[in-house]
């Protein structure tokens, strides 16, 4: 539990000098029962999905979201999936209010990851402790470095996977 206060800790510290993008307005086709709030980070993720060759449907994925408070202690957002009949995102409401759009990007990204792509965790670190992947579990040890500056190796490691 301490371990994992620490990593919310040093993930809002990372990014709290970094600019803070604002997402566009929800695109009202983007289908499946997306909370408008989420909706921008979902349409991101389907457009980084296209450019590597991926179609996404959440409608025909049958992918659904919310945000609401997590009793799972620093669990910044879940995947609960049923075989291929549900798909259901959760994002834990004290998460949201406090995070920076990149910080929001990362956890969104990595449940889709889980729901839409099918990826598991991926524990790798480079040699100076940096997390290889947004799909890391943060029980690990490794740091995360989801920036700016980073962010397109993340997201071709994202849709590239080999897990």
């Amino acid at each position: 539990m301490y371990r994992s206060m620490l990593f919310i800790i040093f993930i809002l510290s990372i990014t709290s000098c970094q600019e803070d993008l604002i997402p566009d307005e929800p695109d009202q086709t983007l289908g499946g029962d997306i909370p408008t709030e989420l909706a921008s980070y979902f349409k991101a993720f389907q457009e980084e999905a296209s450019q590597h060759g991926i179609v996404v449907d959440y409608d025909e994925a049958n992918v659904t979201a919310e945000i609401q408070k997590l009793n799972q202690g620093s669990v910044a957002g879940s995947c609960t999936t049923n075989g291929q009949d549900i798909r259901h995102i959760t994002i834990d409401q004290e998460f949201w209010n406090k995070a920076t759009h990149l910080i929001k990007e990362m956890v969104i990204f990595h449940e889709l990851g889980h729901c839409v792509l099918g990826r598991g965790h991926k524990e790798d670190s480079f040699e100076n402790g940096v997390c290889q992947s947004i799909m890391r579990s943060g029980l690990g040890s490794c740091q995360d470095a989801y920036v700016l500056e980073n962010r397109a190796y993340f997201i071709k490691e994202l849709f590239a996977g080999d897990d």
